[in-house]
């Protein structure tokens, strides 16, 4: 669960003019809210996802969630050009219930390759265009609904080879949420596994950052993700 969990002036987001020409990225902080059943008890999960601009075509995405029984830390740092996002390096730290090994990838686009600094390895033979690390995707998949997109396929190293990520469109509707009322765009999963539906909002406001995330199995909630604040 912790896993999926990767400045203009402060607006008040229940009442968002929708401007024309939202660019698809744009600095922001979103806060997330999440209760998550796990057998037979439940825990709060609070969460934390920064976009940073850093220079003129360098960004960061930092994001932190913390629970009662773990705490999950990532950070990645990309260059955004036409409208492509290029993952120059990723973190991932986790503890508590979180097993995962750490993680510290360096992404080299001109040989092509993937460098893990952990175990000291190379990574040959994984790069695809448009690859994105296990944070970027979903920035990507911001850019491309801001660009009108109604399906897209998106390329996505995460630990050991890459994986297509495919998305659809399903829908433009107003949701409210605890950060505030947004005209929403909602995204889903293509899986061949039809047991399980993912399912994600994007507020139609500049940088379409995620305001919903929820996750079905068998047509049963396993848990929703919502922004409790969202500043620019």
């Amino acid at each position: 669960m912790l896993k999926r969990l990767t400045s203009l002036l402060m607006i008040s987001f229940t009442s968002v003019s929708l401007a024309q020409d939202l660019p698809g990225i744009a600095p922001y902080t979103a806060e997330y809210h999440s209760e998550y059943q796990l057998g037979w008890f439940s825990f709060d999960i609070e969460a934390t996802r920064r976009l940073t601009k850093l220079s003129d075509d360098r960004w960061s995405l930092s994001f932190t969630a913390e629970a009662s029984i773990a705490s999950l830390k990532e950070y990645s740092e990309f260059t955004f050009n036409n409208d492509l996002i290029t993952p120059a390096e990723y973190r991932y730290r986790a503890s508590g219930m979180v097993s995962d090994d750490d993680r510290t990838l360096l992404f080299v686009q001109g040989p092509g390759i993937i460098k893990d600094l952990e175990s000291g390895k190379t990574i040959n033979g994984e790069w695809q265009d448009g690859l994105q690390d296990n944070m970027t995707y979903m920035l990507q998949g911001s850019v491309e609904l801001a660009k009108g997109a109604q399906s897209f396929s998106i390329p996505v190293f995460e630990t050991r080879r890459t994986k297509k990520k495919e998305f659809r469109v399903v829908a433009r509707e107003k949701i409210k949420v605890p950060a505030g009322e947004f005209e929403a765009i909602r995204i889903e999963q293509v899986r061949k596994n039809k047991d399980r539906e993912l399912s994600a909002w994007f507020a139609v406001a500049p940088g379409y950052p995620m305001i919903r995330l929820s996750d079905k199995k068998n047509g049963k909630l396993r848990y929703r993700i919502e922004a409790t604040s969202l500043s620019y």
